[in-house]
Formats: C-alpha cells, structure tokens, sequence
C-alpha cells in the first residue's frame, strides 16, 4: 500500500483507479460496506484500489463542535493495509481545498485516472459541502467515471453511524459500540515515561499520550492489552487525573500479572467494560483503595472475554 499526502507524487496516471471517499473514522460497518463495493469494482474492471481520506477531518478544520475522534490517521492506515489497498491519498483540508467548487473536485479525480467512485449515501462535497451525490453522480457521468453511493448499514433498525459510535462510548456502552465497528474499540500509541505515580501506589501503568483532540472516552475501563509480549488484560484510565492536579488528557494502563518494560514500544488497548467515570479522591490512599476495587471488578469482568 502506498501513501501519498500530495497528488503531484503520484505519478502512475496510467493506471485506472477505483476510489472510495470519506472520513471513515472508526471504520465500521458501513466503511466496510464502501470499502468493499470499491474493491469489487476494482477487481472487475482491472483497477488499482485507492481511498481518499481528509487530515484534518472537515469537522476538525471548521472547528465548531469538534466531534470526539475514534480512529488517528495511524489506526485508519493500519486498517486500510488489513483491507490490501493498493493506494491512500492523504489530503491536507486546507483553506484552498475546502474552496474548490464540486466542478474542480471532479476534475482533480480525473486528473488521478479515476474511473469508479464509492461513496457513503450521505457524501457531500464542493464549496461549503453544497454538492451531493447526484450532483457527484451527474459531473462524473461527464468525465467517464461511475459513481456509487452505498446506502447506511444498519443494525437492529439503527443507522450505524460514527457519530452513533461516539454517543455509545461517551455512555459506556462498550459491548453496542463493539457490534457496530466488528471489534472492540480500542486505541493505540507508544507507551512514554510518566511520573511514577502508579508505582508508587503499587499499580505501575504505562502510560499513552492521547493525540486526540478530545477523547471518545473517560473513566476506568477493563482492558485487553496487545504488547510485544502478547495480550493481556487489564484495567486504563483515560482522562486528566483530577486527584493529581493533571490536566492532560492521557491513558494509563495497569496490565495484570506483567512485569516486562514497555518503554517506547506500541500498544493497542481495547476497551471491554466501563467499571466507572474518573472521579477525584481526597487523598492518594482513598485512591489507592480504589484501585484496588477497580482491579478485582476487572479481573471478574474480564474472566470470560476474548477478542
């Protein structure tokens, strides 16, 4: 899979491409749908299969109600290497970009050779997000290129939706959340040094700068852990710490029966069960004490999942 973040890199214009479009944050269901109906295409008529994604996300860009992100750039790569596509461009939403008019964008998706598109049925784009599909439909016809539109999976009557994902999380609804996106949600990062906090109350964590601009998540969580050394559960923190003064949003991790250094590597941790929401304590022993709760609530929500 390759990566491009400008189109003036992209030099193989000979090759046909089938391109799917959107945020595709969290990767559910639903992207899966638009990711599969690319591919089909793509192998029918002998073309190189791309997506096209935006950083930021529009939402992000436009800065009002900046909505809780489920996927980092990371994860969503790693998703689209699972998937085997050939081609992701990357493309910087930028003041410029958001002005191209619905004409230009289809103009820049000839110029890359694109002869199939798939998009999600509520897709729009141009100038102030004015154009949809038809109108996508209709300016593509003009170019030689076809254009899908994959209707809302749903489940159990409810549109499964990103921002039905969030909602989810945000209500510790774990096990819902992890039907709609096929696994459970989980983040990932390298783990960083912290301020020893958590050893000195006997609960060593390894800790996670979150590069969210704000957190689908928080509270105390019971966790599956993917490390270097294999799965393991657990319980994570995610949030600022109220009872030290923090103010960072961060992931804290206590990984049951582990002793092993985790310094710089890469961790996925996936979220199982809410146990409860960050709360500040009077003092570290109340905290302590608490965490000793939170650990045997973990171990006996734990005891019979897998992922």
């Amino acid at each position: 899979m390759r990566l491009y973040r400008h189109f003036t890199d992209y030099k193989d214009r000979q090759s046909g491409i089938a391109l799917a479009i959107g945020n595709f944050d969290g990767f559910h269901h639903g992207h899966k749908a638009v990711i599969a109906t690319m591919q089909a295409k793509a192998r029918a008529l002998g073309l190189k299969s791309a997506v096209m994604i935006f950083e930021p996300q529009p939402l992000e860009f436009f800065g009002k109600a900046v909505p809780p992100r489920l996927y980092s750039l990371r994860d969503k790569l790693k998703a689209f290497a699972a998937c085997n596509l050939d081609v992701v461009f990357c493309v910087s939403f930028t003041k410029d970009f958001c002005s191209l008019s619905a004409e230009e964008f289809v103009d820049l998706l000839a110029t890359l050779n694109v002869k199939a598109v798939v998009v999600g049925s509520l897709f729009n784009f141009g100038k102030n997000g004015s154009a949809v599909f038809d109108d996508l439909k209709r300016l593509c016809a003009q170019k030689g290129i076809s254009a899908e539109a994959i209707n809302a999976v749903s489940r159990e009557g409810i549109r499964i939706s990103s921002t039905q994902i969030r909602a989810l999380l945000s209500a510790g609804d774990l096990e819902t959340a992890a039907q709609m996106l096929g696994r459970p949600f989980s983040m990932s990062g390298r783990v960083v040094h912290g301020q020893q906090l958590g050893r000195t109350l006997g609960f060593p964590t390894a800790n996670v700068n979150l590069r969210r601009k704000v957190s689908p998540l928080n509270g105390v969580y019971a966790v599956k852990v993917r490390t270097r050394y294999g799965l393991y559960n657990g319980m994570a923190n995610v949030g600022s710490r109220p009872t030290v003064q923090g103010h960072k949003s961060l992931l804290e991790v206590y990984l049951f029966d582990f002793a092993a250094d985790l310094y710089g590597s890469e961790i996925e941790v996936y979220f199982m069960h809410k146990l409860r929401a960050e709360v500040k304590f009077v003092s570290l022993d109340k905290l302590k004490a608490q965490l000793s709760l939170d650990c045997a609530a973990a171990r006996k929500a734990l005891a019979y999942d897998a992922i």
